[in-house]
């Protein structure tokens, strides 16, 4: 399912605006090295204007820091940029140039020194942490509704959605998700593939949109938009184009992450998934070594159901449930969408592993009454 980068609860609160993801970097003729900026540091909101430094800049350069893209990027001439940083949380920065198609990635940096509203945040970290939420989240409303800088807002909205998350409050998290995105924000909040990748996941998971091809066309824009080219994008457009049939484009975009992490436990379920629902049932074998990872167990039961063996499949569920019980309203929510669209095979497994999971949950009642409905014949 959705939840990997979820797993981690409050800490991911200090992730998001931290250096992150590699860089691909497509180097080409007469493409810019950035050499310096100036300042190399500052207070982030409402932004602190740079100059960056080289000799091969066009009026058509982007300037993006650890995948942000800068609130304002100025040409002065080819050899100097200057811009305006986008809200960063405290910490060291890579830059990164979009120019001409050509993405660089940077050994320059820039540091974000820490604002008053960091400090803020730092305590409603905490509170988050030590299982104080509904102060947490309180916080983070507040923050959400009076800063003046709305890329903090921005922020705030996520955070307050990962709160939701973790506590399995699946409508509040689609309310944070798609509040982070003000006009006012920016297109650093716009680009920036996490924001971009919660609102992905809300919009297919729950049923907030009678468009069915929504879900594949916000996954494509968030990976056209994202400068980083960071695998887990990719990882959830594939898994939902899969989902929706469209299997050689999902194997594109496997091919694509498990050459940038081949021993991801998750990016190789995806692919044997894939394989099952390609008709390939060769790719299901007994694990070599013990799994942990629950997004990986899911996918791996949901291949290994689709392949026949529902034996195996309600086993590697069961420890699922250990790792991660929410899955089992996540694999509800998605199986009972799945189901709407008519995407049988797929909504059966998922509603499987919700059964599984959490057999005396209302969820799986009601996914075994979706499965029971969809097993007898019609009059």
């Amino acid at each position: 399912m959705i939840q990997s980068h979820h797993l981690a609860k409050y800490v991911l609160f200090l992730l998001l605006l931290t250096p992150s993801g590699s860089l691909t970097r497509r180097q080409q003729p007469n493409v810019p090295d950035l050499t310096a900026t100036d300042p190399k540091t500052g207070v982030t909101t409402p932004g602190t204007k740079l100059i960056i430094y080289n000799s091969k800049f066009s009026p058509d350069s982007i300037m993006y820091l650890s995948g942000l893209e800068a609130r304002e990027t100025k040409y002065i001439g080819p050899s100097a940029l200057q811009i305006v940083t986008p809200y960063l949380r405290p910490g060291t920065y890579q830059l990164q140039l979009k120019s001409e198609e050509a993405t660089v990635r940077s050994t320059v940096t820039f540091t974000a020194l820490p604002a008053p509203v960091d400090s803020e945040i730092d305590v409603i970290a905490a509170l988050a942490e030590k299982g104080n939420t509904a102060a947490a989240i309180s916080g983070l409303k507040n923050i959400a509704k009076s800063n003046s800088d709305y890329q903090v807002r921005a922020f705030a909205h996520y955070q307050a959605g990962q709160i939701y998350f973790a506590k399995g409050d699946w409508w509040r998290w689609g309310g944070e998700a798609a509040a982070i995105f003000e006009p006012e924000a920016g297109r650093a909040v716009q680009t920036a593939w996490r924001y971009r990748l919660a609102n992905d996941e809300s919009a297919y998971l729950l049923p907030v949109d009678n468009d069915p091809n929504a879900p594949l066309t916000l996954t494509d824009w968030t990976v056209k938009y994202d400068i980083t080219e960071n695998p887990e994008p990719r990882f959830f457009r594939g898994l939902v184009n899969a989902r929706y049939g469209n299997l050689e484009k999902a194997k594109v975009d496997t091919d694509f992450i498990l050459k940038a992490e081949p021993d991801n436990a998750s990016y190789r379920a995806l692919a044997t998934y894939i394989a099952v629902l390609l008709g390939d049932k060769s790719q299901v074998r007994p694990l070599a070594e013990p799994v942990t990872d629950a997004r990986a167990l899911s996918l791996l039961g949901q291949a290994t159901y689709l392949s026949g063996d529902i034996t195996g499949a309600q086993s590697l569920w069961d420890q699922e449930a250990r790792a991660y019980p929410l899955g089992a309203s996540l694999a509800y929510w998605a199986g009972k969408k799945h189901f709407a669209r008519g995407h049988r095979r797929v909504a059966e497994a998922l509603l499987q592993e919700c059964v599984t999971m959490a057999p005396h949950s209302k969820e799986a009642k009601e996914a075994s009454d979706l499965l029971t409905s969809m097993h007898t014949p019609g009059p």
